[in-house]
């Protein structure tokens, strides 16, 4: 029988689990606009059942959906550009190709976290806009010694190739972190956290790791997604 601690991290999982449309959904609050094309333009709103604020971050980026796919590709990276991130780990023959463990500092006083994700993604066939979602699971691995785990996440980065060669980025969080969180600490996190990611992420697209000239360079593919089609101008990155 579940214990009542057991069990409201469970029933609080399951709300973040439900498609982002179907929540009752309160108005955006803007916390950063966007101050030119580049910029990144910050938004928050209140969510039951967890104490951070669900965030959204919106940036375009000069650079094609073939540079975004191969910097959101690049897992053990993360630590890189992604808030507060400390290391990440994969075990795809024990746990799957689309399991991670991603590690994320602490801000004192709160200890380190983890979570383990599931994560997928879709393509628009109009648009060719890929969605990738990332949920929290506790299926292949136990509570690790020193990290409190986080029992319930909704990640969701979703990219959209423009007519000029550009890439529109949203990425939208919403979060449980577990334990005791501080008021003043949960609304540093839903502030600073996807301005921090995307602008960290937009610095990655410099680097010549990323500059592709063909999507089969792209180095994951995961299970039970669509192959990705890329629009001309979007097939390998304008950096070459």
């Amino acid at each position: 029988m579940l214990s009542a601690r057991r069990l409201l991290a469970t029933l609080t999982a399951l709300m973040l689990l439900m498609p982002l449309q179907t929540l009752a959904e309160a108005e955006w609050e803007q916390i950063r606009e966007a101050r030119e094309r580049g910029d990144v333009g910050t938004y928050v709103r209140p969510v039951d059942g967890t104490p951070i604020k669900q965030f959204r971050g919106i940036v375009e980026v000069p650079h094609p959906l073939i540079t975004v796919m191969a910097v959101i590709s690049d897992v053990p990276n993360f630590q890189d550009w992604v808030f507060q991130c400390k290391g990440t780990e994969m075990r795809e023959e024990e746990w799957g190709a689309e399991h991670a463990r991603v590690m994320i500092r602490g801000i004192w006083p709160v200890s380190d976290r983890d979570v383990l994700v599931r994560s997928h993604y879709e393509q628009d066939p109009d648009t060719y806009a890929v969605t990738v979602h990332s949920t929290a699971t506790d299926d292949v691995l136990e509570e690790q010694r020193g990290y409190v785990r986080i029992p319930a996440l909704n990640n969701v980065f979703r990219f959209e190739p423009l007519n000029d060669g550009w890439t529109r980025i949203t990425f939208q969080t919403m979060v449980n972190p577990g334990g005791a969180i501080p008021a003043w600490l949960s609304n540093f996190v839903s502030t600073r956290a996807p301005l921090q990611t995307l602008e960290g992420m937009s610095e990655q697209m410099e680097k010549e790791a990323y500059q592709l000239s063909s999507p089969d360079q792209l180095p994951v593919s995961l299970p039970g997604s669509p192959t990705l089609i890329f629009p001309e101008n979007h097939r390998a990155s304008t950096r070459l």
